[in-house]
């Protein structure tokens, strides 16, 4: 027999949105300006739970050889979905094709760099919090993995339009020894020489951990998009500057316990963001790059989603570092 207590629980888990709903989502195409480039387009899947979006924006961005997809995978979405779970919680996603990825305007790849990128994500920041997406967003997030933390990097610090800055997969002291299993897997992508992908069936070999499931990798495999040389050469760039010393919102850091590139600097990335209010880090055992993509993804998340809650507040608490 149920007591009261656990009948309180129970009907006060009913009214939460479960994470294996699918949110409503509808695609969206915002028109940029880039420099060389003029008028480029930069797609992205907008997605809510319930009956309209909530005032609280995640943009998501995709790192190198990925696209929106990372964010909202198709394989397994109870699971692998980030988009599904924050949708869930209570926040609206907006999962950009970075310039150059999916669905998004392909320039010339030497025209994409970390400041042109940066560009058309403010313009689309811009535009989420002017309605012209449909609604009008209060509050954003900027969360990116891997390159796509290097773009959010630049925009946080150059535009300061964002309320808060979660990275992935991305740190300033990068292992050298990660640079051989990446710099051997790419390939190019016709017809553009600058665009390169990677050699079929080498994604296990940086991007996931030695438990990824198999199936996930070959889902990974399918669903695969580019990086421009220009892209590249920019991450070194960014690694070896300050220009994170200008954020001046919360931060959450995070990589994979496995991940041959970043898990060993974790420890020390606090420090190059001296001006945000809170820096937080979080590591995500038995995990290679992709954490999204690991096999305890839900604990990501979980620990993702409760950290925007603190930064950001919600209903009824206001936000606190």
């Amino acid at each position: 027999m149920l007591t009261a207590a656990a009948l309180a629980v129970l009907l006060s888990a009913a009214t939460l949105t479960p994470a294996s709903t699918a949110p409503t989502c509808r695609d969206v195409a915002v028109p940029v300006t880039m420099p060389l480039a003029g008028t480029q387009t930069v797609a992205g899947s907008l997605c809510w739970a319930g009956a309209k979006p909530s005032p609280t924006v995640q943009i998501l961005l995709a790192g190198a050889t990925y696209n929106r997809s990372y964010w909202d995978f198709p394989y397994r979405p109870d699971t692998y979905s980030y988009v599904r779970r924050a949708t869930a919680a209570g926040y609206t996603t907006l999962a950009l094709d970075r310039p150059g990825t999916g669905a998004s305007s392909h320039p010339v790849g030497a025209l994409l760099t970390n400041a042109t990128e940066a560009s058309a994500v403010h313009q689309v920041v811009n535009a989420a919090r002017l309605g012209k997406l449909g609604s009008a967003f209060t509050r954003v997030l900027l969360a990116g993995h891997s390159y796509g933390s290097v773009v959010a990097w630049y925009e946080a610090a150059t535009y300061a339009d964002v309320d808060a800055l979660l990275t992935t997969g991305m740190a300033h002291e990068v292992q050298p020894a990660a640079a051989i299993p990446v710099a051997t897997s790419l390939i190019p992508a016709p017809p553009d020489p600058t665009y390169l992908t990677t050699r079929p069936g080498s994604r296990n070999v940086f991007w996931h951990g030695p438990h990824d499931d198999p199936a996930v990798i070959a889902a990974d495999e399918a669903a695969k998009d580019t990086v421009t040389t220009s892209e590249l050469a920019d991450t070194l760039v960014a690694q070896g500057n300050d220009t994170t010393a200008g954020i001046t919102v919360p931060v959450l850091v995070a990589e994979g316990q496995q991940d041959l590139a970043y898990a060993a600097a974790l420890p020390h990335e606090a420090g190059h963001y001296p001006k945000s209010p809170c820096v937080d880090t979080y590591q995500l055992p038995d995990a290679g790059h992709d954490l999204n993509l690991a096999p305890h993804a839900p604990d990501w998340f979980a620990k993702a989603l409760n950290w925007a809650d603190r930064v950001l507040g919600t209903a009824g608490a206001p936000p606190r570092c």
